[in-house]
C-alpha cells in the first residue's frame, strides 16, 4: 500500500478524488489532506508520504510549488491535478508522475497512480545496488570534470572540490571549496546520473560529497548533515535508514 497525501484547496475535490482512489481500489491509503500551504507543508513534513496528490493553484498567493520548495521531507512522487495546464513544464521539474486536468477521469487517475506506484517499487529495490555502487565509488580514486552551464558561461568544476548540490526547482546549486557559488541551468537529477564518485543524494534537494560531513545531528526524529561550511542539510526520513546502512552505522 502506497502512502499518500492530498492537497487542494477545494473540499469538495479532496471528497472526490478520495471516493475515485477508493472506487478504483487503488493501492493507496490516505494519510491526510489540507488545503493550505502552511497546512500541508506540515503534513508532509510530519507524515513523510511517498506520494502526494497536489492542486497547483491553492489561493491567491500561493501554489503547489510553493509548498514543495518549503517542505522540508519533501522526498516523494507527485501526481498534480489541476484545472490549468500551463504548469505542466514546471510540475515536471518537481518528481511528477502525472499532470492530471480536471474534471478527473476515471482512466487516467488509474494510469497515473499505477505509474507512480511502479517507481516508487522500482526505487526501493534498487536501494541496495545503489548503495554497493557508491561504496565500490568510494574505494577508487578518480579525477573527474563535469561542464555546468550557467546563465552567462559553461564553468568547468572539478568533482573532487564540490561540497554538495542542492535543488532550486528546475536550477541547480553547486556549493564548491572555497567559498564558491554556482547556479546551473539543469536539474538535480541530470547531475546526480552524472556525477560518479563519494556522493549521496541524502534528500529531494540535496546530494551532497561525502568528504565534507563533518557530523549528523538527530533532532525529535529528524536527521541533519553538517557540511564544513556549516550549513545543515536535512536528511530525508525514506532515505535515512539506507543512508546510516551504507556508514556502517545500522
Amino acid at each position: 500500500m502506497t502512502n499518500a497525501v492530498i492537497i487542494d484547496d477545494d473540499e469538495d475535490n479532496i471528497k472526490l478524488l478520495k471516493l475515485l482512489i477508493k472506487g478504483s481500489n487503488l493501492p493507496v491509503n490516505i494519510l491526510g489532506c489540507s488545503s493550505t500551504k502552511q497546512e500541508a507543508v506540515e503534513l508532509i513534513n510530519q507524515s513523510h508520504p511517498n506520494l502526494i496528490f497536489m492542486d497547483i493553484n491553492l489561493d491567491k498567493d500561493n501554489t503547489g510549488f510553493d509548498v514543495l520548495d518549503e517542505a522540508d521531507q519533501f522526498d516523494a512522487k507527485v501526481i498534480f491535478i489541476t484545472s490549468h495546464d500551463n504548469y505542466a513544464i514546471k510540475a515536471f521539474d518537481y518528481n511528477a508522475v502525472a499532470y492530471i486536468t480536471k474534471p478527473i477521469e476515471k482512466m487516467d487517475l488509474i494510469l497515473a497512480v499505477n505509474k507512480a506506484v511502479t517507481e516508487i517499487k522500482k526505487e526501493e529495490f534498487t536501494q541496495s545496488n545503489q548503495i554497493k555502487s557508491l561504496r565500490d565509488a568510494l574505494n577508487q580514486e578518480s579525477f573527474q570534470i563535469i561542464a555546468v552551464p550557467t546563465v552567462k558561461d559553461i564553468e568547468l568544476i572539478k568533482v573532487k572540490d564540490i561540497i554538495y548540490l542542492s535543488s532550486d526547482g528546475g536550477y541547480t546549486n553547486f556549493f564548491l571549496k572555497g567559498g564558491k557559488h554556482i547556479v546551473s541551468s539543469k536539474n538535480l537529477a541530470k547531475y546526480e546520473k552524472l556525477i560518479q564518485g563519494s556522493f549521496y543524494r541524502i534528500h529531494a534537494k540535496y546530494f551532497v560529497n561525502l568528504n565534507f560531513i563533518n557530523k549528523i545531528h538527530k533532532d525529535s526524529g529528524a536527521a541533519y548533515c553538517e557540511m564544513e561550511t556549516g550549513d545543515l542539510l536535512s536528511v530525508s526520513q525514506r532515505k535515512y535508514p539506507d543512508f546510516m546502512k551504507f556508514l556502517n552505522l545500522k
